[in-house]
């Protein structure tokens, strides 16, 4: 599928999110989209592409295109919010999104709310996350999958826990050559790179500009460990 203007593209969501390619729960079969332009959305807020319901499921090229849009999600209370709102067993590749900010609970991420066994490379993001828990500059939460050659300047914040400049919480997975800067805030579960257990998601050449903010003082300790594994992953470079 080729999308040439805003046009197609909002038509493309809005199909995808009623089910439109899905049958009997399950997608017709794997999508590849490809973007074929520049898209500008500045009056009205995004909505997300995929659903637990309805995941995206296949490859999302964007050709080194750009997204612009004034705000991802429209309202406070959802979950798995960003350009794709659920992938799975997917690829997000050659993207850059510019958007003033991202909205959610959980899950939510300017590239991906929730990417499982999902590879997202090559992509460039801009702009200001908010959420409850787990949120990121690429993606809020990801599993058994990858992030590689990402690049994410703006603001992570999270009002209760597990932010990250790249990804808020990774499960089993790995993050390669990919850059955060600008600040990053939650009560507890804060880093400039990824909040998740450093056994199960490898790091590797990553660098970070990220301004780390404990919110919560009696858990600033945190703070010095997340510092001290990025002075130990530089090193390693």
């Amino acid at each position: 599928m080729k999308i040439t203007n805003s046009e197609e593209f909002t038509s493309f969501v809005n199909d995808y999110n009623s089910g439109k390619f899905h049958l009997n729960d399950s997608l017709i079969s794997p999508l590849t989209v490809d973007l074929e332009c520049d898209i500008s959305i500045v009056s009205n807020s995004l909505s997300p592409i995929g659903s637990e319901e309805f995941p995206f499921i296949g490859t999302f090229n964007g050709n080194g295109h750009t997204i612009t849009c004034c705000q991802i999600g429209k309202s406070k209370s959802a979950n798995n919010v960003g350009l794709i709102g659920y992938a799975k067993d997917s690829k997000i590749k050659g993207i850059t999104v510019i958007t003033e900010k991202v909205i959610g609970q959980r899950s939510v991420g300017i590239i991906c709310g929730y990417a499982y066994r999902t590879c997202i490379s090559d992509c460039k993001t801009s702009g200001n996350v908010t959420a409850m828990s787990c949120c990121g500059g690429i993606a809020g939460s990801a599993s058994y999958g990858g992030v590689s050659d990402c690049h994410f300047v703006g603001n992570i914040t999270a009002s209760e826990c597990l932010s990250g400049g790249i990804v808020g919480l990774f499960e089993f997975g790995g993050i390669l050559r990919s850059y955060a800067g600008g600040q990053v805030s939650a009560k507890c579960g804060v880093s400039p790179i990824t909040s998740s257990n450093q056994d199960d998601v490898m790091i590797s050449e990553c660098i970070d500009r990220m301004n780390v903010i404990i919110t919560n003082e009696n858990d600033k300790h945190k703070r010095k460990m997340a510092l001290d594994k990025l002075t130990r992953l530089l090193f390693e470079m």
